[in-house]
């Protein structure tokens, strides 16, 4: 019963995140068409931006929600083997760095149309973006150690049986 609650509760988070994705994408519409009403280069520039920022910002909801669904409700894994941990996090970790990034670059654009001093934001926002790159490296490189360990089948699945005897606490 426990499993069948938590699928649907993956499910609600996928559709709910779904749309808040569309939504994302439907606001960002609607302030790029508010920009080209007012017939202002200076506010159409800002309202594109505004819209890209937007639009990376569904892109990396929905790929959330796509995520929760593939994951948790349609594969259903545990993810017991170290290459499942490895791809399943390294999936979702790209979608965070390549959000971050166009965010990055969408606010260096913006620092460039108003004040040079607030480059320092985007600067750092893409300096943490490197830093998630450096450690998505790390952990493939360790991933894939840990990976060529040779595991004997017949000692997990000892230990699989030893966990499901042990009493819960």
């Amino acid at each position: 019963m426990f499993e069948s609650a938590a699928r649907m509760m993956y499910f609600l988070a996928a559709v709910t995140l779904g749309l808040f994705a569309l939504m994302f994408i439907g606001v960002s519409a609607l302030t790029v068409v508010e920009g080209v009403v007012a017939l202002d280069s200076g506010v159409l520039t800002s309202a594109m931006l505004d819209g890209v920022g937007m639009i990376v910002l569904a892109i990396a909801v929905f790929e959330i929600a796509k995520y929760l669904y593939e994951e948790e409700i349609v594969r259903e894994r545990e993810l017991r083997r170290a290459d499942e941990a490895r791809r399943t996090l390294t999936k979702f970790l790209t979608t965070i760095i390549i959000a971050a990034s166009l965010e990055g670059l969408v606010l260096v654009f913006e620092a460039r149309t108003s004040e040079i001093s607030a480059i320092i934001y985007p600067v750092m926002l893409l300096g943490v973006v490197t830093l998630l790159v450096v450690g998505l490296g790390a952990f493939q490189l360790l991933a894939r150690k840990a990976e060529s360990i040779h595991v004997d089948p017949a000692a997990s699945e000892a230990d699989e049986a030893d966990e499901d005897k042990r009493p819960e606490v």
